[in-house]
């Protein structure tokens, strides 16, 4: 009950702010006693395409959503003309004053050009030469995967191999306030014949781990994560643990029934490290039949993370910073042009 009012809160701050920014924007020059031809209907395709768009990115994935990256890009070109055409047309004062809209524009467009999906030369040529498969990722058929993914991803290709292995890419960009930092993650994943209990094997060795395990390499190089120890130790069995040092740096993490590898970097890079781990990782029989249970069927075709649940709060502040950050630069924009161009 508590979660759906919350979403509620989100959905009519959501539809206030945008009604209040598009406002905002179109009526700023009168703040400041100016009058540039074209302003207003600007503004107004601003705050019905590409302010929607903006607000979508701050709270939702987008990740195999291509329709929507194809609205997004459609948006932005078209306002990008328009907005270009209004600073043309009012001078020098409306191209002073249109510069943050113009920045605004610009950031969009650097997410959509680093996300969107492309397929790799280099990578066709590797997956040849060792004889796997290359298909669309969206014509793949797996479960929700634990992987450390950000919310506007987008992937393109994955490879295939015959022992029924899958590796893809997923590429997003990272922000941390106005700096955006581009990432780039290879994954691995195997389907497993029952669900098992979810665990973590992440690089690192810095006494976070909830178990000890035989391997004093492995302890300094790994933390694991989990719940059961004795369904830990029992999974990860000597092999597996020379299997993780062999692939280093490379993490480890099921979750029900997908068994995925992750490795920060290209896939060209770790392609075939990934896939031989991959491939060498058992589930002995009878941790199987001790802890597994029936995997079910996977809902339909595509990828999906699991991604962290934003809480309403972070959702609240990340649209009013977002809003009222535009219209700020917006109206010292507005003033300068006034100040330094006239009305």
């Amino acid at each position: 009950m508590r979660e759906k009012v919350a979403g509620y809160v989100v959905a009519g701050c959501m539809l206030f702010l945008h009604f209040t920014l598009t406002l905002g924007l179109m009526f700023m020059p009168g703040q400041v006693g100016a009058d540039w031809p074209g302003w207003q209907s600007t503004m107004f395709l601003v705050g019905i395409t590409v302010v929607p768009a903006a607000m979508w990115l701050i709270i939702m994935s987008s990740g195999g959503l291509a329709t929507a990256r194809w609205i997004s890009a459609v948006a932005v070109g078209g306002v990008l003309l328009r907005v270009l055409w209004t600073a043309y047309d009012g001078g020098w004062s409306a191209t002073v004053a249109v510069l943050p809209v113009l920045l605004f524009l610009l950031g969009i467009a650097v997410w959509l050009v680093y996300t969107w999906p492309r397929s790799s030369r280099p990578l066709r040529d590797l997956a040849a030469r060792h004889g796997w498969q290359l298909e669309e990722a969206r014509k793949l058929n797996l479960p929700e995967l634990p992987a450390p993914v950000g919310r506007a991803w987008s992937v393109r290709d994955a490879v295939r191999t015959p022992s029924g292995g899958v590796a893809f890419e997923v590429r997003w960009l990272q922000w941390h306030w106005l700096i955006a930092h581009r990432r780039r993650l290879s994954v691995f994943v195997r389907i497993l014949d029952v669900a098992l209990p979810p665990f973590e094997v992440r690089p690192g060795g810095l006494a976070r781990s909830d178990l000890e395990l035989e391997s004093g390499e492995f302890n300094r190089s790994f933390d694991v994560l989990g719940d059961n120890p004795r369904y830990l130790m029992a999974t990860l069995h000597p092999r597996n643990l020379q299997t993780l040092l062999d692939a280093r740096p490379i993490s480890l993490a099921v979750n029900r029934a997908a068994l995925v590898l992750s490795d920060d970097g290209p896939l060209t890079d770790s392609l075939t490290r990934g896939l031989t781990a991959l491939d060498r990782l058992t589930i002995p029989p009878h941790v199987a039949e001790d802890y597994g249970q029936y995997r079910g069927t996977t809902p339909g075709r595509g990828l999906r993370f699991r991604l962290p649940d934003l809480p309403a709060n972070v959702v609240l502040a990340r649209l009013f910073f977002f809003a009222a950050g535009l219209l700020g630069l917006t109206y010292l924009s507005c003033l300068a042009a006034v100040q330094i161009y006239g009305a």
